[in-house]
């Protein structure tokens, strides 16, 4: 009788235990995963891991800078010196708050591009391509379609708003994006660099570091660039390892940034 009780009692700690870590676990998932869309997919294979809603068009904020870099990397030298306008010295925060007339390299611009999020960059990589932003807008719309991105329109290259005019991708396009980043290591370089410092032709040093949080913590191997904007929520666009692979990540629209990318890189 004794034992009997004794087993009663064991099996239902058990039964408790099981019940509270489902519980658990669900909230850390379908409960508490806030992105409207999202996307894990395999950098070479192309299966994908986990979706949710990819190719709805939604705002995608900074993570369109991914884009405008990859076309950097296929119009400029990085050892090519490109000047700030009077546009891109007055364009709205983040930026780094660069003087018209000086001059930058490109590989400088890269860096406070990815790292930091500088639209200022942004747009003096835009002009150096295009000679006007809105010149560059359609190249980027027109790269996009060779790489496959049905489903993406730009008018800038930061991914701020602008106006009426409304911009967007989706998970699956920007990943696309990605894609073709990686195959320019340097790229990939910088968005894994926590902190760096660029100079112009006026000698001012500039202290760059990267938003990505999840660079701080151990084992990490997330790489990529962050995006905020009212319209868009946060956004993200990058690539992780796992073993001997690699994994494209995209994500729009979320409330809680850090909590979904963990929870997308368990998948």
């Amino acid at each position: 009788m004794y034992k009997q009780s004794i087993h009663r009692i064991i099996f239902s700690c058990i039964l408790i235990t099981l019940v509270l870590f489902s519980s658990i676990c669900f909230a850390k998932t379908k409960g508490g995963f806030t992105a409207k869309s999202a996307l894990v997919m395999d950098a070479d294979k192309g299966t994908i891991i986990y979706q949710r809603d990819p190719y709805v068009r939604l705002a995608a904020a900074s993570t369109v800078k991914v884009l405008t870099a990859v076309l950097a990397m296929e119009n400029l030298s990085e050892d090519q010196w490109i000047v700030i306008s009077k546009r891109a010295e007055g364009i709205t925060p983040t930026k780094l708050y660069m003087q018209q007339g000086v001059k930058y390299k490109v590989s400088d611009m890269l860096k406070s591009l990815l790292m930091n999020s500088a639209n200022d960059s942004g747009v003096a990589l835009a002009e150096a391509i295009s000679d006007t932003e809105i010149q560059f807008s359609l190249l980027m719309n027109e790269r996009a379609r060779e790489l496959g991105a049905k489903n993406s329109r730009f008018f800038n290259a930061t991914g701020l708003p602008e106006g009426k005019k409304w911009q967007y991708s989706t998970a699956y396009d920007l990943c696309l994006f990605m894609k073709e980043a990686l195959r320019y290591s340097k790229l990939s370089k910088y968005m894994q660099m926590q902190n760096t410092v660029i100079k112009g032709t006026d000698g001012k040093e500039i202290q760059v570091r990267n938003h990505n949080k999840m660079l701080k913590r151990k084992g990490n191997t997330l790489i990529g660039k962050t995006g905020y904007t009212r319209r868009a929520g946060h956004c993200f666009l990058g690539m992780f390892t796992r073993g001997k692979r690699r994994y494209l990540i995209a994500m729009q629209g979320s409330r809680k940034l850090w909590d979904d990318l963990e929870y997308l890189m368990r998948q």
